[in-house]
């Protein structure tokens, strides 16, 4: 019954009418306005995929933040999420992305950017949680990828970062918590991509020599 170029996305219990140029992800046949919306519309194996660039809150509170908490593919296509500058003040919501359940990235030119003084552009922060990244372009404050606990797994991509101050510049631009790293609890398995300043083969993120390649692999410049 919708006129040409409009949609009805569910908000909670029922429909709202309005444009579809409004619309900023999918699912299936759904359309969403927000980002979040669409994350907790989502259930196990769907395939979330933006339909244009987004940009996030950069409030530092809890409610803030955008989380993935159940395993999806979140699809970037040609779309970028941003987050404002200045994130990597804050105390709370330092992250573009946070990833608490299994999930897949994948894009073509997409990615994440945080700008300048940036927060993280992604963080894995629960036991046992796959990240698998296939794609795409990440820059973050510092770090582009942190695992605070879970499985980082790169099989493609851009990885950049803006220099931390002093002595520690691009040294983790992917990192780990150095006592989840130690006991096992974050995983980081590189298997292709790119990295800007940083050698995943040889780094100091855990302590000089670090290495972050997938066994068979190799980095090269």
């Amino acid at each position: 019954y919708l006129a040409e170029g409009y949609m009805s996305p569910k908000v909670g219990d029922s429909y709202r009418v309005e444009l579809e140029t409004d619309a900023v992800a999918q699912i299936g046949d759904d359309k969403y306005t927000t980002l979040p919306d669409a994350f907790k519309a989502a259930t196990k194996g769907d395939t979330v995929k933006l339909l244009t660039d987004v940009h996030t809150d950069g409030t530092d509170s809890y409610d803030a933040r955008l989380v993935i908490r159940v395993p999806i593919t979140l699809d970037l296509n040609e779309h970028t999420i941003y987050s404002p500058d200045n994130m990597g003040n804050n105390d709370i919501n330092f992250v573009a992305l946070y990833v608490a359940a299994d999930t897949t990235l994948k894009a073509t030119t997409g990615g994440i950017d945080t700008g300048k003084n940036g927060g993280y552009a992604i963080d894995v922060y629960k036991k046992d949680v796959k990240l698998t990244i296939d794609g795409g372009k990440y820059y973050g404050g510092g770090t582009a990828v942190q695992v605070e606990k879970g499985e980082l797994t790169i099989n493609d991509g851009y990885f950049d970062a803006e220099a931390f101050s002093g002595s520690y510049g691009y040294n983790f631009i992917i990192n780990c918590i150095d006592s989840a790293y130690k006991d096992g609890t974050a995983k980081v398995a590189i298997q292709g991509g790119y990295f800007a300043h940083f050698d995943p083969f040889n780094n100091k993120a855990e302590g000089a020599g670090t290495n972050f390649v997938a066994d068979g692999y190799v980095s090269v410049t």
